[in-house]
């Protein structure tokens, strides 16, 4: 069944790769935390979702975050963005500052370095969403005649997770002009962020002369070009306090040649955004690398999987079609782990990889630079080893990992390093039973090494020493391939 659907439908695959590199000159923030001592550390959003936290850094105010990120967006969005937090030790983390980018000026940063002036983070202004509303204007037929305004909430869709979990989310609708404000209220809908409302609300916006003696207006009709809607969507906070999700206006006038409107409606910050002068909180050092691929139906791509398919047994396995492939992407990784992924379900990528590294060892001169490069070969094996050994590698390192994590034993032998009260003879001993716990597991572990990564790898030896015979004894050829490979598999 998933098949079928697959053939029909064209789908938009969307991706995020890049690096958080460097914040500087950050700027001060409100509470207990001494500027000099700030801890600090960095998140990605998706909206309002947390999606990536890098580690924390101490006590800098121009940190070196340093780490790479990669992960595939499941959801449409509309704001990618990246939070500098403050560490609270006993309170909550304070924010520093963010740098947010729409979606639509993420082209504008793709595959570049930027320096981004970091803004202040205001809790009214972190909105997300859409709202659709139908807004009609009828006449009403009493003793006077005067107009009706009906505001028809239908729905929401894409509204922000609150402490990670989906909101309780009911709007105020407001009628509001120069001598009125009224204000009506949905129900509200639980544990959603796309709420289906359905609720109609009436108002009077045009009163007669009669009408408004009996009323506290000062004016007797109204101007209905100076009065707007008003819809405001919250979360419920049952016990706690309302947290505001964002707003939208609608001027009536509008309605002045069609007397029926209907339409979505972005939600925007608390007062329409009004910002005042943002004080110099810093900048934060980005490589941002956004992808949107058009993904056809599969059987569009089945002649090209037939010829890549074949590509383990062309001679030489440079004229491959994989090969080609591999040379004349821009961005090699962009097309190995795919690649690697189709030869891999098909039982083609153990011939596929003997042979692309073959023709690498053909081309080597020394044998301790053995697949040190950053070769199609090295990346074929790179991208197998992560599809095909992470379930060996969670059984083999996690236990011992943890294990030393909740420890806490100090390891520091640098005497530079060392705090007041270690010794080093003390640390040096914590770090030899360390390196001997990883060191076992890493040995004792054959048994349960993937099959394929067993196969490739005695085919690796078995060329290595083939390519390299005599001059090189048998313990330093396989410490050579296997370093080069185990490092990458590690790391």
């Amino acid at each position: 069944m998933a098949e079928e659907e697959d053939d029909v439908r064209i789908r938009v695959l969307q991706s995020l790769r890049g690096k958080i590199c460097e914040a500087k000159n950050l700027g001060p923030v409100s509470g207990p935390n001494r500027q000099r001592d700030l801890c600090t550390f960095c998140t990605i959003s998706l909206d309002q979702e947390e999606v990536f936290r890098t580690k924390v850094f101490d006590k800098s105010l121009s940190p070196f975050y340093g780490e790479d990120f990669f992960f595939e967006i499941p959801r449409p969005f509309q704001y990618l963005s990246f939070y500098i937090y403050a560490k609270g030790s006993f309170q909550r983390d304070l924010p520093v500052g963010k740098v947010s980018i729409r979606k639509e000026e993420l082209c504008q940063h793709s595959g570049k370095e930027h320096w981004l002036s970091l803004q202040p983070v205001d809790p009214n202004s972190e909105v997300q969403g859409k709202v659709h509303l139908e807004l009609r204007l009828s006449e009403l037929i009493t003793d006077n005649v005067c107009q009706q305004l009906l505001v028809r909430i239908i729905e929401c869709q894409g509204l922000p997770l609150i402490s990670g979990q989906n909101c309780d989310p009911y709007a105020t609708v407001s009628l509001v002009g120069p001598a009125r404000s009224d204000h009506k209220k949905t129900k509200v809908k639980k544990k959603t962020s796309d709420p289906h409302f359905e609720e109609t609300f009436s108002f009077e916006v045009t009163r007669s002369s009669s009408y408004s003696k009996k009323s506290n207006f000062q004016v007797e009709e109204e101007d209905i070009e100076k009065l707007e809607i008003k819809v405001d969507l919250w979360n419920n906070g049952n016990l706690a306090q309302d947290v505001f999700l964002g707003e939208t206006r609608v001027s009536l006038k509008i309605l002045m040649n069609d007397h029926i409107h209907k339409a979505w409606y972005l939600l925007q910050p608390k007062g329409n955004g009004n910002k005042q002068k943002p004080e110099d909180l810093g900048s934060l050092r980005l490589k941002i690398n956004y992808i949107e691929d058009t993904v056809l139906p599969s059987s569009c791509y089945k002649p090209l999987c037939n010829l890549l398919l074949k590509s383990p047994d062309v001679k030489p396995i440079s004229a491959s079609p994989a090969h080609v492939l591999g040379d004349i992407c821009k961005e090699r990784y962009e097309v190995v782990l795919p690649l690697v992924r189709l030869l891999l379900h098909h039982n083609r990528l153990g011939p596929f990889v003997t042979a692309v590294a073959a023709l690498e060892l053909e081309n080597t001169q020394e044998a301790n630079t053995i697949f040190r490069g950053n070769s199609l070969a090295t990346r074929c094996i790179d991208d197998m080893m992560k599809i095909v050994g992470k379930s060996y590698l969670m059984v083999t390192l996690k236990p011992v990992l943890d294990e030393i994590f909740d420890s806490n034993k100090t390891c520091e032998i640098d005497p530079i390093k060392l705090k007041e009260g270690d010794n080093v003879d003390v640390n040096k001993e914590n770090l030899q039973n360390y390196v001997q716990k990883v060191f076992s597991s890493i040995t004792q572990s054959s048994a349960s090494c993937p099959a394929l990564m067993c196969d490739v790898f005695r085919s690796l030896r078995h060329m290595a020493s083939k390519r390299f015979p005599g001059g090189f004894n048998y313990r330093p050829l396989k410490s050579a391939v296997t370093m080069g490979l185990r490092g990458r598999m590690v790391f």
